[in-house]
């Protein structure tokens, strides 16, 4: 498999990023088995509704 990165650079010239096309990504992914676990997902999900539920209440304090 060949990859064509791009990079992103600082200022200073320093790399600080890597862009690779989401079909190289869909690709690499799928060679290594790069699944998120279920468990993972429900804990994402917990941090996300706790996040809103968080940011709500500020909403509703600073109104």
């Amino acid at each position: 498999m060949s990859i064509n990165p791009q990079y992103t650079y600082d200022n200073l010239g320093n790399p600080i990023g890597v862009f690779i096309p989401i079909e190289e990504w869909n690709n690499l992914a799928e060679e290594l088995h790069l699944d998120i676990p279920e468990w993972q997902k429900k804990l994402i999900d917990l941090r996300l509704e706790e996040y809103r539920i968080e940011d709500s209440l500020r909403k509703n304090v600073a109104e």
